[in-house]
């Protein structure tokens, strides 16, 4: 089964391409991650996947990202592409004059949902599926801002995860923690897989190793290779991911 499946994916910044022609299929309930070096083009791609690309001024997409059968960008409204498909950046951003409770519902109540019988019940579930709720469950009211920075980051992730998305895009998630908040990351990342097709993005390539069931690699803005983590690092086809996993570049 396949969740999300992207054809001949191009994208611009004004006149400068920096994606070329990606063909990917993406599992549903699996852990994807996409590596390369810097520069390469991954941010884009991730943010194409839920039209966060197109929020910059003179950028542009061609191509087809088709989300269960329908093409996100012809077929669906784009509130409605980012509420199925959710996205966690590399540097926690909970809304700093927002509580941890009213971070973790923005979404909701920008779908119209109030009942606060329901509200606070997504609240103390997701905050129990990223393991902050023992954490925050005493002081809710507190500015999300002033959590430690391995908690802003799950904090995040519980808001991403409030409406439900289907797939969740992740951006370097872990490139501002220190290991022990890291390894926390990594470890929800495996629970959430269960139910939520999740794409990374990561520079850490043991992290990409440890975490995903599958792997892409882009470079310069084109797929060099695609597999099952496995076969990618023990036997990859082309030699540009050979030389990049082995560290001889990037």
């Amino acid at each position: 089964m396949y969740k999300l499946r992207v054809n001949g994916l191009s994208a611009w910044f004004q006149n400068k391409q920096v994606l070329f022609d990606i063909h990917l299929e993406f599992p549903e309930k699996k852990v994807i991650a996409i590596i390369g070096p810097s520069g390469c083009g991954k941010t884009t791609f991730l943010r194409c996947l839920n039209r966060m690309h197109e929020l910059t001024p003179g950028a542009r997409v061609e191509g087809k990202v088709i989300l269960d059968g329908k093409d996100i960008y012809s077929e669906m409204d784009a509130m409605e592409v980012r509420r199925k498909i959710g996205m966690v950046f590399q540097k926690p951003n909970p809304f700093p004059h927002m509580s941890i409770y009213d971070n973790v519902v923005a979404g909701l109540k920008l779908m119209g949902i109030r009942d606060r019988k329901i509200l606070d019940g997504i609240v103390e579930r997701k905050l129990k599926e990223v393991g902050l709720w023992d954490e925050v469950c005493n002081d809710l009211k507190r500015s999300g801002a002033q959590l430690s920075g391995g908690q802003q980051q799950r904090l995040c992730i519980a808001r991403a995860l409030a409406t439900e998305p289907e797939v969740l895009l992740m951006d370097e998630p872990t490139s501002s923690l220190d290991p022990a908040s890291s390894a926390r990351v990594e470890a929800l990342i495996r629970v959430l897989k269960n139910n939520t097709t999740i794409v990374i993005v990561t520079h850490n390539i043991q992290q990409a190793a440890r975490i995903s069931d599958f792997t892409a690699f882009i470079y310069n803005g084109k797929l060099i290779e695609y597999g099952e983590t496995k076969e990618i690092f023990e036997s990859p086809k082309d030699p540009l991911t050979e030389k990049y996993i082995t560290g001889r570049f990037g």
